[in-house]
């Protein structure tokens, strides 16, 4: 199955070295929960995700991944988010510019570099030759692995917190 992965410049040479490895999937607003999982689409559009608002711009390019269609860990947004979400999150998930949700999907592991089969430009619409070393190291976000997603995604929530603490 050919799916789709919106990122920015800076993530690029880290999805290079280690794929894609995170991505929070925030299970309940109310109680700082959520899991780790990579954020897919079969859109090949970037309007509609959420993705707009970060410190980067993670509309900037398009990979295109290959997933096995009978892959244990693939799971359609709309089938496991009403199980696995509150309906107040899962809410406010599909509100915030989320539209396109149909279209979402969750891998519950990792896509390896050699699975990524093409990335796009989706300022030029043109293809990017050397994707991994096309923004400059010294800029770069560090990439992920997989063995360290657990670390990365407990920063992630502390900093949540820590400025949800800041603002209220």
């Amino acid at each position: 199955m050919h799916l789709f992965h919106f990122t920015s410049a800076a993530h690029l040479r880290g999805i290079s070295q280690h794929g894609i490895t995170v991505g929070d999937v925030v299970t309940s607003f109310e109680k700082f929960e959520g899991r780790i999982a990579v954020w897919l689409t079969s859109s090949p559009d970037p309007a509609g995700h959420g993705l707009r608002g970060g410190r980067a711009d993670k509309t900037e390019f398009r990979l295109t991944v290959d997933i096995p269609d009978d892959a244990p860990d693939l799971h359609k947004w709309t089938e496991w988010a009403p199980a696995n979400l509150t309906p107040d999150t899962r809410l406010r998930l599909e509100s915030a510019n989320g539209w396109a949700f149909s279209s979402w999907y969750l891998l519950f592991g990792k896509v390896r570099p050699h699975s990524i089969g093409g990335v796009v430009s989706m300022k030029t619409g043109m293809p990017v030759a050397n994707w991994g070393e096309y923004y400059p190291e010294e800029l770069s976000v560090p990439g992920v692995s997989y063995e360290g997603r657990h670390a990365w995604h407990n920063r992630l929530l502390r900093d949540v917190r820590r400025a949800s603490r800041a603002a209220g």
